[in-house]
């Protein structure tokens, strides 16, 4: 059975923070509120996870799958360098929907990454998503908490439908609002390039990154 937690998506309990981020700590995978959509998480140093996080999606092993970090610390830990031009876009849409490329160090599993040793990284404006990946103390996924190649769930029921009982905990944070995910952008060149458009506005980042 998967256990259902609860949580304030305003004020979250740090029992039940706690109660699931003891979840991923353990291996399992774990559905939980995002600023956009409800995903997927898991420890992604946990290759057993990784995998099973792949399986429960039916998600192709060669596509990458993004990540949540707590802090500039602790990208710092997977990333080969954040170049300036990567710190003027996290101090205006960190935390927010903007998930940004990075190169990764040799110690980051190679299993999340583009074929150009690349990973999508943000840090979670939601309170309960924020909580968790500090509380784990550790990056962790945050992949659409769907079959891949349906629609992404914005509520706890939509991911019993989609995984029935095969998800260890579902943090239910309450209904999401209608979103299209976050924008993701690679700043590893010279240039800017828009992966895909999102919930923060393509245009919006251009002029950002334009002024740096």
């Amino acid at each position: 059975m998967t256990d259902i937690i609860r949580v304030n998506p305003k004020v979250p309990d740090p029992k039940d923070i706690e109660k699931a981020a003891s979840y991923l700590l353990a291996g399992d995978v774990v559905a939980y509120p995002t600023e956009t959509i409800y995903g997927l998480g898991v420890d992604v140093f946990n290759k057993k996870a990784v995998k099973k996080l792949y399986d429960i999606k039916a998600r192709d092993y060669g596509l990458p799958v993004s990540i949540l970090v707590a802090n500039a610390s602790m990208l710092k830990e997977v990333v080969t360098e954040i170049p300036e031009r990567a710190h003027v876009l996290m101090r205006r849409f960190w935390p927010g929907s903007l998930t940004i490329l990075f190169e990764v160090n040799e110690a980051f599993p190679k299993t999340l990454v583009t074929n150009t040793g690349k990973v999508g990284v943000r840090i979670s404006s939601h309170p309960i998503a924020s909580a968790l990946v500090s509380k784990v103390g550790r990056p962790i996924t945050t992949t659409s908490a769907n079959k891949t190649g349906f629609p992404p769930s914005l509520h706890v029921r939509h991911i019993q439908k989609f995984f029935e009982n095969k998800l260890a905990c579902i943090v239910d944070g309450g209904e999401c609002e209608p979103s299209r995910g976050s924008t993701v952008v690679d700043v590893t060149e010279e240039t800017m390039r828009i992966i895909r458009d999102g919930a923060v506005p393509a245009d919006e980042v251009i002029r950002c990154f334009q002024r740096a």
